[in-house]
């Protein structure tokens, strides 16, 4: 279903959002290429289009894979799974629905919505291993103009980002397309979705790792 909606979107698949499986559920979705943004390049604030009236954004970690990691008939193992990673990035996942609130979605056209992905903001490569402990939890600080407008004690949902990346490479291999390289992975909010102002410059900290600058915007 979410191959029909891409393709009558005229879209095709720049990267993958994912979680580890829970309840009999897979949780898994294409992002698409027109949905990937980038930090800007002629200033230190990147814009970040929003579509809907309320800015809801999560903060997570995603990678980018270096190399194909294609059907085979053995799962891959996690240390060849990040083997093949060429980056480690601060995200931002953009979260919206396609549907109306009056439709009352439920789990599989919320699937078939690409579980409400809008987009994802590609932010800065941190120098570190895929699988360094330290991914698995940090504080997450937004300020503003005026100061604080939030914090959060930010833990992975899946305990660290590398095991929804793992279970995806598996996933993807054993339907015959495989992971490939260039696609980037996000992997899941450390603080859920969080509201976020508009049209104001926010600096989005990931504890010690770095930050993203940014101004969601209409």
């Amino acid at each position: 279903m979410q191959a029909l909606v891409g393709e009558a979107l005229g879209e095709t698949t720049g990267g993958w959002k994912c979680g580890a499986p829970a309840e009999n559920r897979i949780n898994v979705a294409p992002i698409f290429r027109s949905l990937i943004y980038t930090r800007s390049r002629t200033s230190s604030w990147s814009p970040i289009p929003i579509k809907g009236s309320v800015a809801r954004v999560e903060q997570e970690i995603a990678f980018v894979m270096g190399r194909d990691l294609p059907a085979r008939s053995t799962p891959y193992t996690m240390a060849e799974v990040c083997a093949a990673v060429s980056e480690v990035r601060l995200v931002l996942e953009l979260i919206g629905s396609r549907f109306l609130p009056e439709a009352n979605a439920e789990y599989p056209e919320a699937l078939a919505d690409c579980l409400s992905n809008e987009g994802l903001f590609a932010g800065p490569v941190i120098a570190l291993d895929p699988a360094d402990p330290v991914l698995a939890s940090f504080p997450i600080v937004v300020d503003g103009p005026d100061g604080i407008v939030l914090e959060r004690e930010g833990r992975h949902p899946d305990g660290h980002p590398t095991v929804p990346l793992h279970w995806l490479a598996n996933f993807l291999a054993e339907r015959g397309s495989g992971l490939k390289a260039g696609k980037i992975v996000t992997t899941g909010s450390y603080a859920g979705a969080l509201e976020m102002p508009m049209n104001t410059k926010l600096t989005i900290m990931f504890g010690g790792l770095g930050d993203i600058a940014c101004e969601l915007v209409r």
